[in-house]
C-alpha cells in the first residue's frame, strides 16, 4: 500500500484532532467543569429509577461541600 499526500495530511489532521479532544478532555475534567455531566452518568448507572438533583442544585451542593471541607482545594 502506498501513501498518498492525501492520506499523509489526512493522517495528522486525525491525530491533531484527537490530541485536542483529549487536551479538552484533560482540561475540563481537571477544572470540573464536567462534574455534573458525571454525575448524571452515575447516578443513571448506580441509582436506576432515581431523579437525579437538578444542575443547580449539583452545583449548589458542591460549593458548599467544597466550603465545609476546603482541604481538597489548592485555593
Amino acid at each position: 500500500m502506498t501513501s498518498t499526500p492525501t492520506s499523509g495530511m489526512r493522517l495528522a489532521v486525525d491525530t491533531v484532532g484527537r490530541v485536542l479532544r483529549a487536551i479538552r478532555w484533560y482540561v475540563t475534567s481537571m477544572m470540573g467543569d464536567n462534574a455534573y455531566e458525571v454525575y448524571v452518568a452515575h447516578q443513571r448507572r448506580a441509582h436506576p429509577g432515581v431523579e437525579p438533583m437538578g444542575e443547580r442544585a449539583f452545583w449548589r451542593e458542591r460549593t458548599d461541600e467544597q466550603d465545609r471541607n476546603p482541604q481538597g482545594r489548592c485555593c
